[in-house]
Protein backbone atom coordinates (compact mmCIF):
# COMPACT_ATOMS: atom_id res chain seq x y z
CA UNK A 1 0.00 0.00 0.00
CA UNK A 2 1.69 3.48 -0.92
CA UNK A 3 2.04 5.89 1.73
CA UNK A 4 -0.32 8.65 2.26
CA UNK A 5 1.29 12.07 2.56
CA UNK A 6 0.72 15.59 3.98
CA UNK A 7 2.84 18.44 3.06
CA UNK A 8 3.52 21.96 5.45
CA UNK A 9 5.78 24.66 4.26
CA UNK A 10 7.28 27.24 6.18
CA UNK A 11 7.12 29.05 3.21
CA UNK A 12 7.73 32.42 3.84
CA UNK A 13 11.19 31.26 5.81
CA UNK A 14 12.18 29.31 3.09
CA UNK A 15 11.57 31.89 0.25
CA UNK A 16 13.82 34.50 2.64
CA UNK A 17 16.58 31.95 3.29
CA UNK A 18 16.60 31.25 -0.61
CA UNK A 19 16.60 34.92 -1.07
CA UNK A 20 19.90 35.64 1.33
CA UNK A 21 21.89 32.51 -0.23
CA UNK A 22 21.26 34.15 -3.59
CA UNK A 23 21.41 38.42 -2.78
CA UNK A 24 23.57 38.38 0.44
CA UNK A 25 21.98 40.23 3.59
CA UNK A 26 21.96 44.08 2.08
CA UNK A 27 20.59 42.74 -1.26
CA UNK A 28 18.08 40.48 1.43
CA UNK A 29 17.18 43.48 3.39
CA UNK A 30 16.09 45.73 0.32
CA UNK A 31 13.58 42.91 -1.16
CA UNK A 32 11.86 42.61 2.60
CA UNK A 33 8.93 45.23 2.78
CA UNK A 34 7.85 44.82 -0.89
CA UNK A 35 6.06 42.13 -4.04
CA UNK A 36 8.85 39.03 -3.91
CA UNK A 37 10.06 37.41 -6.81
CA UNK A 38 9.61 33.90 -7.22
CA UNK A 39 12.67 31.72 -5.35
CA UNK A 40 11.01 28.59 -4.86
CA UNK A 41 10.15 26.31 -7.11
CA UNK A 42 6.79 24.64 -5.68
CA UNK A 43 6.20 22.04 -8.46
CA UNK A 44 9.68 20.64 -7.94
CA UNK A 45 8.93 20.74 -3.87
CA UNK A 46 5.75 18.77 -4.06
CA UNK A 47 7.09 16.47 -7.07
CA UNK A 48 9.69 15.72 -4.07
CA UNK A 49 6.62 15.11 -1.86
CA UNK A 50 5.27 12.70 -4.55
CA UNK A 51 7.67 10.89 -4.52
CA UNK A 52 7.06 9.14 -1.19
CA UNK A 53 3.35 8.10 -2.25
CA UNK A 54 0.12 9.98 -2.60
CA UNK A 55 -0.29 13.60 -1.75
CA UNK A 56 -3.28 14.13 0.68
CA UNK A 57 -2.74 17.43 1.56
CA UNK A 58 -0.87 20.96 0.83
CA UNK A 59 -0.86 23.61 3.43
CA UNK A 60 1.70 26.69 3.52
CA UNK A 61 2.27 29.23 6.36
CA UNK A 62 3.57 32.64 6.19
CA UNK A 63 3.09 36.59 5.38
CA UNK A 64 1.32 36.29 1.97
CA UNK A 65 0.92 39.88 1.32
CA UNK A 66 3.85 40.02 -0.74
CA UNK A 67 4.11 36.61 -1.76
CA UNK A 68 1.34 37.23 -4.59
CA UNK A 69 3.75 35.96 -7.59
CA UNK A 70 3.45 32.11 -6.13
CA UNK A 71 -0.42 32.07 -6.48
CA UNK A 72 -0.63 30.09 -9.61
CA UNK A 73 1.78 27.64 -8.37
CA UNK A 74 0.59 26.83 -5.50
CA UNK A 75 -3.20 27.06 -6.53
CA UNK A 76 -2.21 24.68 -9.20
CA UNK A 77 -0.85 22.38 -6.23
CA UNK A 78 -3.87 22.54 -4.46
CA UNK A 79 -1.90 24.11 -1.60
CA UNK A 80 -3.96 25.53 1.30
CA UNK A 81 -2.41 29.08 2.37
CA UNK A 82 -2.30 30.09 6.04
CA UNK A 83 -1.90 33.93 6.82
CA UNK A 84 0.25 35.05 9.80
CA UNK A 85 0.31 38.31 10.30
CA UNK A 86 3.70 39.73 10.95
CA UNK A 87 4.33 41.91 14.29
CA UNK A 88 6.61 44.41 11.71
CA UNK A 89 6.12 44.52 7.94
CA UNK A 90 9.94 44.55 8.00
CA UNK A 91 10.51 41.15 9.53
CA UNK A 92 9.34 37.67 8.92
CA UNK A 93 5.81 36.55 10.29
CA UNK A 94 6.11 34.55 13.65
CA UNK A 95 4.53 31.01 12.65
CA UNK A 96 5.94 28.61 15.16
CA UNK A 97 2.84 28.37 17.23
CA UNK A 98 0.25 28.07 14.88
CA UNK A 99 2.37 26.40 12.78
CA UNK A 100 3.00 23.30 15.28
CA UNK A 101 -0.82 23.30 16.63
CA UNK A 102 -1.99 22.90 12.97
CA UNK A 103 0.35 20.00 12.33
CA UNK A 104 -0.07 17.81 15.23
CA UNK A 105 -3.72 18.94 15.03
CA UNK A 106 -3.85 17.05 11.72
CA UNK A 107 -1.68 14.47 12.19
CA UNK A 108 -3.69 13.33 14.59
CA UNK A 109 -6.91 13.56 13.17
CA UNK A 110 -5.90 12.14 9.80
CA UNK A 111 -4.33 8.72 11.11
CA UNK A 112 -4.33 7.04 7.28
CA UNK A 113 -1.39 10.33 6.62
CA UNK A 114 1.61 7.94 7.23
CA UNK A 115 4.61 10.63 5.74
CA UNK A 116 4.93 14.30 6.47
CA UNK A 117 7.10 16.19 4.01
CA UNK A 118 8.24 19.27 5.77
CA UNK A 119 9.71 22.40 4.27
CA UNK A 120 11.64 25.04 5.29
CA UNK A 121 11.90 24.16 9.09
CA UNK A 122 14.81 24.87 11.38
CA UNK A 123 15.71 23.91 14.64
CA UNK A 124 13.37 25.28 16.20
CA UNK A 125 11.00 22.94 15.38
CA UNK A 126 13.34 19.49 17.17
CA UNK A 127 10.56 19.02 19.77
CA UNK A 128 8.01 18.53 16.59
CA UNK A 129 9.79 16.15 14.87
CA UNK A 130 10.27 13.77 18.15
CA UNK A 131 5.67 14.78 18.57
CA UNK A 132 5.10 13.62 14.95
CA UNK A 133 7.56 10.24 15.22
CA UNK A 134 5.62 9.30 18.21
CA UNK A 135 2.71 9.54 16.43
CA UNK A 136 4.13 6.59 13.89
CA UNK A 137 4.98 9.26 11.15
CA UNK A 138 7.71 9.01 8.34
CA UNK A 139 9.48 12.55 8.71
CA UNK A 140 10.61 13.92 5.26
CA UNK A 141 12.18 17.38 4.68
CA UNK A 142 13.46 20.35 2.79
CA UNK A 143 15.66 23.04 4.28
CA UNK A 144 18.12 25.56 3.19
CA UNK A 145 21.64 26.28 4.17
CA UNK A 146 20.16 29.79 5.93
CA UNK A 147 18.05 28.04 7.85
CA UNK A 148 20.43 27.26 10.43
CA UNK A 149 18.79 23.42 10.86
CA UNK A 150 21.55 21.30 11.56
CA UNK A 151 19.73 19.79 14.55
CA UNK A 152 16.99 19.53 12.86
CA UNK A 153 18.11 17.43 9.98
CA UNK A 154 19.42 14.83 12.42
CA UNK A 155 15.82 14.20 13.53
CA UNK A 156 14.40 13.66 9.82
CA UNK A 157 14.09 10.37 8.41
CA UNK A 158 15.16 12.17 5.01
CA UNK A 159 16.39 15.48 4.56
CA UNK A 160 17.24 17.39 1.29
CA UNK A 161 18.45 20.72 0.72
CA UNK A 162 16.27 23.02 -2.42
CA UNK A 163 18.96 22.76 -4.21
CA UNK A 164 19.46 19.33 -4.07
CA UNK A 165 15.60 18.20 -4.91
CA UNK A 166 14.87 17.23 -8.41
CA UNK A 167 14.06 19.92 -10.67
CA UNK A 168 14.73 22.91 -8.36
CA UNK A 169 16.94 25.83 -10.15
CA UNK A 170 20.99 25.32 -9.70
CA UNK A 171 22.74 26.87 -6.70
CA UNK A 172 23.35 30.29 -7.73
CA UNK A 173 27.41 31.19 -8.41
CA UNK A 174 29.34 31.84 -6.06
CA UNK A 175 32.06 33.39 -7.48
CA UNK A 176 33.92 29.79 -8.74
CA UNK A 177 37.26 30.55 -10.04
CA UNK A 178 39.25 28.26 -12.17
CA UNK A 179 41.44 26.06 -10.63
CA UNK A 180 45.02 24.56 -12.15
CA UNK A 181 47.04 21.81 -10.51
CA UNK A 182 47.32 18.27 -10.39
CA UNK A 183 44.38 15.78 -10.99
CA UNK A 184 44.56 15.23 -7.68
CA UNK A 185 43.99 19.17 -6.85
CA UNK A 186 41.33 20.00 -9.81
CA UNK A 187 39.43 17.10 -8.54
CA UNK A 188 39.16 18.84 -5.05
CA UNK A 189 37.98 22.01 -6.72
CA UNK A 190 35.41 19.85 -9.19
CA UNK A 191 34.00 18.94 -6.02
CA UNK A 192 33.00 22.18 -4.76
CA UNK A 193 31.94 22.61 -7.64
CA UNK A 194 29.50 20.17 -7.39
CA UNK A 195 28.37 21.17 -4.16
CA UNK A 196 28.09 24.72 -5.39
CA UNK A 197 25.91 22.99 -8.09
CA UNK A 198 23.48 21.42 -5.01
CA UNK A 199 25.04 17.91 -4.81
CA UNK A 200 26.93 16.91 -1.67
CA UNK A 201 28.58 13.79 -2.10
CA UNK A 202 30.78 11.33 0.59
CA UNK A 203 34.16 10.27 -0.15
CA UNK A 204 34.31 9.35 -3.98
CA UNK A 205 35.33 5.63 -3.07
CA UNK A 206 32.76 5.72 -1.18
CA UNK A 207 30.08 6.95 -3.62
CA UNK A 208 31.90 4.69 -5.84
CA UNK A 209 30.94 1.34 -3.81
CA UNK A 210 27.83 2.67 -2.55
CA UNK A 211 26.68 2.42 -6.75
CA UNK A 212 28.04 -0.93 -6.45
CA UNK A 213 25.58 -1.67 -3.80
CA UNK A 214 22.69 -0.32 -4.97
CA UNK A 215 23.77 -2.46 -7.97
CA UNK A 216 23.15 -5.28 -6.12
CA UNK A 217 19.64 -4.64 -5.00
CA UNK A 218 18.54 -4.82 -8.58
CA UNK A 219 18.47 -8.57 -8.12
CA UNK A 220 15.58 -8.50 -5.53
CA UNK A 221 14.88 -4.86 -5.16
CA UNK A 222 11.22 -4.23 -4.01
CA UNK A 223 11.77 -5.34 -0.31
CA UNK A 224 12.77 -2.10 1.22
CA UNK A 225 9.03 -0.31 2.36
CA UNK A 226 10.47 3.08 2.79
CA UNK A 227 14.16 4.64 2.59
CA UNK A 228 14.81 3.89 6.35
CA UNK A 229 14.75 0.13 5.01
CA UNK A 230 17.22 0.79 2.08
CA UNK A 231 20.07 3.09 3.62
CA UNK A 232 19.95 0.58 6.92
CA UNK A 233 20.93 -2.01 4.30
CA UNK A 234 23.19 0.43 2.20
CA UNK A 235 24.54 0.70 5.92
CA UNK A 236 25.50 -2.96 6.27
CA UNK A 237 27.05 -3.73 3.66
CA UNK A 238 28.70 -0.47 3.12
CA UNK A 239 30.53 -1.02 6.69
CA UNK A 240 31.80 -4.61 5.45
CA UNK A 241 34.12 -2.45 2.74
CA UNK A 242 34.66 0.70 5.13
CA UNK A 243 34.19 -0.28 8.60
CA UNK A 244 34.32 3.64 9.35
CA UNK A 245 31.30 4.62 7.21
CA UNK A 246 29.03 6.49 8.80
CA UNK A 247 24.56 6.48 8.21
CA UNK A 248 25.63 10.11 7.32
CA UNK A 249 27.59 9.48 4.34
CA UNK A 250 24.86 6.27 3.76
CA UNK A 251 21.86 8.91 3.12
CA UNK A 252 24.61 11.24 1.16
CA UNK A 253 25.02 8.27 -1.47
CA UNK A 254 21.58 7.85 -1.32
CA UNK A 255 20.46 11.44 -2.01
CA UNK A 256 23.02 11.58 -4.88
CA UNK A 257 21.21 8.80 -6.44
CA UNK A 258 17.86 10.30 -5.46
CA UNK A 259 18.95 13.35 -8.04
CA UNK A 260 20.14 10.80 -10.86
CA UNK A 261 16.33 10.05 -11.19
CA UNK A 262 17.13 6.31 -10.10
CA UNK A 263 13.97 5.52 -8.06
CA UNK A 264 10.15 6.11 -9.48
CA UNK A 265 7.31 6.62 -7.52
CA UNK A 266 5.89 3.03 -5.81
CA UNK A 267 2.77 1.61 -6.73
CA UNK A 268 2.80 -1.28 -4.15
CA UNK A 269 4.29 0.60 -1.44
CA UNK A 270 7.69 -0.77 -1.97
CA UNK A 271 10.90 1.10 -3.15
CA UNK A 272 11.40 0.46 -6.72
CA UNK A 273 14.15 1.37 -9.78
CA UNK A 274 12.84 3.23 -12.48
CA UNK A 275 12.76 0.54 -15.66
CA UNK A 276 15.12 1.66 -17.35
CA UNK A 277 18.10 0.80 -14.66
CA UNK A 278 18.33 -2.58 -15.51
CA UNK A 279 21.49 -3.20 -14.55
CA UNK A 280 25.11 -1.25 -12.57
CA UNK A 281 26.36 -0.31 -16.16
CA UNK A 282 22.76 2.29 -16.10
CA UNK A 283 23.52 2.97 -12.70
CA UNK A 284 26.84 4.23 -13.59
CA UNK A 285 25.87 6.51 -16.48
CA UNK A 286 23.19 7.77 -14.12
CA UNK A 287 25.08 8.88 -12.03
CA UNK A 288 28.02 10.47 -15.03
CA UNK A 289 25.42 12.34 -16.26
CA UNK A 290 24.15 14.12 -13.33
CA UNK A 291 27.85 14.79 -12.45
CA UNK A 292 28.73 15.87 -16.20
CA UNK A 293 25.34 18.41 -15.88
CA UNK A 294 26.39 19.65 -12.45
CA UNK A 295 30.16 19.63 -12.98
CA UNK A 296 31.67 19.41 -16.66
CA UNK A 297 28.75 22.13 -18.16
CA UNK A 298 29.61 24.60 -15.12
CA UNK A 299 33.03 25.13 -15.96
CA UNK A 300 34.77 27.70 -17.52
CA UNK A 301 37.62 26.03 -19.19
CA UNK A 302 38.49 22.69 -20.59
CA UNK A 303 37.21 19.64 -18.48
CA UNK A 304 40.48 17.43 -17.05
CA UNK A 305 38.58 13.93 -17.65
CA UNK A 306 41.24 12.53 -15.33
CA UNK A 307 40.53 14.69 -12.18
CA UNK A 308 37.04 14.63 -13.15
CA UNK A 309 36.91 10.50 -12.73
CA UNK A 310 38.87 11.31 -9.55
CA UNK A 311 36.17 13.19 -7.60
CA UNK A 312 33.56 10.65 -8.85
CA UNK A 313 35.20 7.41 -7.97
CA UNK A 314 38.34 8.16 -6.51
CA UNK A 315 40.44 6.46 -9.00
CA UNK A 316 41.41 7.91 -12.78
CA UNK A 317 39.92 4.46 -14.67
CA UNK A 318 36.50 6.53 -15.77
CA UNK A 319 38.38 9.35 -17.65
CA UNK A 320 38.13 8.16 -21.26
CA UNK A 321 34.51 6.96 -20.47
CA UNK A 322 33.36 10.68 -18.91
CA UNK A 323 34.90 12.32 -22.05
CA UNK A 324 33.10 10.18 -24.66
CA UNK A 325 29.79 10.48 -22.23
CA UNK A 326 30.42 14.36 -22.40
CA UNK A 327 30.86 14.63 -26.52
CA UNK A 328 27.65 12.61 -26.60
CA UNK A 329 25.92 15.11 -24.55
CA UNK A 330 26.82 18.17 -26.47
CA UNK A 331 26.60 16.44 -30.28
CA UNK A 332 23.39 16.26 -29.01
CA UNK A 333 22.82 19.23 -28.33
CA UNK A 334 23.94 21.03 -31.40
Amino acid sequence: MSEIVAVFWNFEHLHYALMLEKHGQYGMKKAIGRPQPKAVSVEAVMDYARSFGQVLHSEAFGNWHWMSRYAQALELEQTTLVHVFPQDQYKLADVFSVLVHRIKQYVEAHEDVTSIVLVGFNDDYTQLADDLKALGCNLHAVGADELKDKDWQSKCDDYVSYYDVPGAPHRPDQGRRTKSGTPTEIAKYYLRVAAQQGVRMPLPEMMWIGIDIYASFLRDFGQFNNFRELDEECYDQLRQDVPTATMTEVKKIRQVLFKCYLFRPSEDGQISFQESIKDLESIENSYFDLMLKRIANNLNEQVNYQALSLALTGVEDSAKRLEVMHKGMDDQEE
